[in-house]
């Protein structure tokens, strides 16, 4: 084989993909080491690797987050719409596409050499960073040409063709499906590149279940044979679907393989593509294209459909750690409303908010739970094993020994230094024998949202920004082919399809149209076509839907208000805790009502078959009782 042919190869490689190659840059590195895999080249690359000399960490680093291809944002502004960075050949984040002068958060502005001249310097060796490449594809060279045990068939491809792309994609994709759970966890502690998507492994292998379906279907495989596939797939031993909750991936991916093939139509599909970065490149969709589509379909005609899959209707608009998640939906509204306000709902949505009015809570119960009190209400817990189901568990010795000194525990909780351990036993004391002090804790979780919501309410703009952050989220212009952006990129049309039996639902133009109405129907036939002719904007488009959404501050229901003058709950924004003494969680989740009107097509629900609407009050029970 030569050797210096492979590493020539890569280069190019490298570049095609990047732009001006760094071999001291992670990334570069990272992908050097994907295209290595892609080739089939792993001897050589772990030769390769160890003569790469990795790059001093910047002091920066901290502050950013890969997204892929060299590129970065900061960390907790990852939004579509924040300004994204590169490194320079000094590692110095550098903003994209800014003007001369403008610095990037202190760093220098990257000017790329004219064709034809030479790489820029590297400052550490004075060499040009084409030199250091020919230096160290010489040393690697000499290193592979005494490597008598590597095979002579060259493996190297410099370019891949359509097919060999999706075979690669759909290779990825066969290997998340039949995905083992020794498989998933060796998976999640590897370091390499995985380029498998986010989400779980079980959310990946149910993804990939609607990917293999629709080939298989393409291949005049029946949705009987199909079906069974999968069950006895998931039926295998250590397969990371084998549980409760993983087989219901079975009908909700043939839900919606049916209802792709109901919208698209399986004749119309020329190629399925997962969402990796071979898969869009066979099809022509930019590999750094910020999008929501978990996989693509190319149809006959030359149109890239990207695809949200949603295993249900239990949709998250946001769903994590209260700190975490105030700050991404901080971040979204920044733009969207003035300065004092948005500084005002930072500090209500605060986590030292939340844990200074707890305290205040944990105090005012220490006005009747005395440590005498205490006292008597463990002894009555130690007498009465039928009452410790609230302290089962690994830390029940440790619950017990905090509550043997009472008069300690009391005065840390007056104090505020009662640390998580204290604050729980203490509080499933109360949950035992005092629910009205118990209660008043719990009260805490509906702060948490309340808070939010009063500053929310005093402020036009902050009202106008939160909607726009749900019409954001539920891709409202992706879905009516008005985001210049994603179609820049090469997606022609997005859909988000849910796998509700028996039969799917999908959110598309048309299903968004009737849902909202004739009103909106007429208002979007008058302006699309100036949108789409660059005449208009989208943005008076979405004025309409922003003053058709209001917030229920006291449910924290979010409402569409229909032109019939009826408001109809689409999601609900709510914190909690899992038990007091964890940490918060914030939830704004679809609601069974905007699922089942997906799925009927219409908010009207005299329109809905009776069928429908005993499952639809079903939800309605489950979702009450899991609050």
């Amino acid at each position: 084989m030569n050797y210096t042919q492979l590493i020539s190869e890569l280069i190019d490689e490298l570049s095609y993909r990047v732009g001006i190659p760094n071999i001291y840059d992670k990334e570069h590195q990272r992908i050097m080491s994907e295209i290595l895999t892609e080739w089939g080249n792993f001897d050589e690359k772990k030769i390769i690797f160890e003569f790469l000399t990795e790059a001093e960490p910047n002091k920066n680093d901290d502050r950013y987050k890969s997204i892929g291809y060299g590129r970065y944002k900061l960390k907790g502004k990852e939004g579509e719409d924040e300004p994204t960075y590169e490194k320079d050949d000094k590692g110095n984040y550098v903003k994209l596409a800014q003007k001369d002068g403008e610095g990037g958060d202190g760093e220098t502005k990257q000017e790329e050499p004219p064709q034809g001249q030479a790489l820029k310097k590297n400052t550490k060796s004075g060499k040009s960073y084409h030199d250091n490449v020919v230096s160290k594809e010489e040393e690697t060279r000499k290193k592979l040409d005494g490597d008598s045990n590597t095979s002579s068939d060259d493996k190297s491809k410099k370019k891949y063709s359509k097919t060999d792309l999706l075979n690669i994609d759909h290779k990825t994709t066969d290997e998340q499906l039949n995905m083992t759970k020794s498989e998933a966890a060796a998976q999640a502690k590897s370091k390499d590149t995985k380029d498998v998507g986010a989400g779980t492994a079980e959310s990946r292998a149910g993804e990939a279940m609607v990917h293999k379906g629709l080939r298989l279907l393409k291949d005049g495989i029946s949705i009987e044979e199909i079906e069974q596939t999968f069950k006895t797939l998931v039926f295998q031993k250590d397969h990371i679907l084998n549980s409760s909750a993983g087989k219901k991936w079975v009908n909700a991916s043939l839900s919606t393989i049916q209802k792709i093939d109901e919208t698209i139509g399986i004749e119309n599909i020329e190629d399925v593509s997962w969402d990796t970065k071979q898969g869009r490149r066979a099809i022509g969709v930019d590999p750094n294209l910020e999008t929501s589509s978990d996989m693509f379909v190319r149809t006959k005609d030359g149109k890239n459909i990207g695809i949200s899959l949603k295993k249900d209707g239990k949709v998250f608009l946001n769903n994590g750690g209260w700190a975490k998640q105030s700050e991404l939906l901080l971040s979204s509204l920044e733009d969207e409303m003035p300065e004092d306000d948005h500084k005002r709902l930072s500090e209500a949505m605060s986590i030292d908010a939340y844990k200074k009015d707890l305290e205040e809570r944990f105090s005012k119960t220490t006005e009747t739970i005395t440590p005498s009190v205490i006292k008597s209400s463990f002894q009555q817990l130690k007498e009465n094993p039928n009452d410790q189901k609230e302290f089962q568990g690994s830390n029940r010795e440790k619950y017990f020994k905090i509550l043997e000194n009472p008069d300690l525990l009391v005065k840390k909780i007056k104090m505020g230094t009662a640390n998580g351990n204290e604050q729980k036993s203490y509080a499933k004391l109360l949950q035992t024998y005092h629910k009205d002090e118990y209660n008043h804790l719990r009260e805490s979780d509906n702060g948490l949202t309340t808070r939010a919501f009063k500053v929310l309410n005093q402020s036009e703009e902050a009202k106008q920004g939160m909607n726009r952050h749900i019409i954001k989220s539920m891709h409202i212009s992706e879905t009516l082919g008005l985001n210049e952006r994603i179609k820049d990129g090469g997606v022609d049309g997005f859909v988000t399809m849910y796998g509700i039996e028996p039969d799917g639902a999908a959110l598309n133009e048309q299903t968004l149209i009737t849902l909202l109405g004739s009103n909106f129907k007429q208002r979007l036939d008058e302006t699309i076509s100036e949108v789409r002719s660059g005449n208009a904007t989208y943005k008076e488009l979405e004025n309409f839907i922003v003053n058709s959404i209001e917030i229920d501050y006291e449910s924290g229901q979010i409402l569409f208000k229909h032109e019939s003058n009826k408001k109809y709950p689409l999601f609900k924004m709510s914190g909690r805790t899992r038990g007091i003494g964890s940490s918060p969680v914030m939830e704004m989740v679809q609601t069974p009502f905007m699922a089942h009107a997906l799925k009927m097509g219409t908010f009207n629900t005299d329109e809905w078959d009776e069928k429908s609407l005993k499952r639809f009050k079903k939800d309605i029970v489950k979702s009450e009782d899991n609050e």
